[in-house]
């Protein structure tokens, strides 16, 4: 049977984990190969998933994880959402604000 594997880079723009990970990795570009295999159709051509590889290298250590593609899908998806607004620190900033003007408007 025919197959094919193909390369591409994912990108993540914060800490991650899928599953069979044995911890979190951290935001980066990292290398995808997607294997394929042909599938024996009169029609036209199709191919079809056999694996999804994502390769990790971490303190100079590779290790090449078979992952789902779903669970990239959703990890990706989860990555590419807007960053949750951060609330203003209490009112100690403004307060030490409101003290400079004050002390320089009691300024001669």
């Amino acid at each position: 049977m025919e197959t094919r594997t193909t390369h591409s880079t994912v990108t993540f723009r914060r800490p991650f984990k899928l599953a069979g990970m044995d911890g979190i990795a951290p935001p980066g570009n990292y290398r995808l190969d997607m294997e394929e295999e042909k599938l024996d159709t009169l029609s036209f051509e199709s191919w079809r998933q056999t694996a999804v590889i994502l390769q990790l290298t971490r303190a100079g250590v590779t290790e090449y994880l078979a992952i789902d593609p779903q669970e990239l899908r959703d990890a990706l998806a989860r990555d590419s959402a807007p960053l949750p607004e951060v609330p203003p620190a209490s009112g100690d900033r403004s307060r030490r604000v409101r003290d400079q003007l004050r002390l320089r408007a009691q300024r001669p």
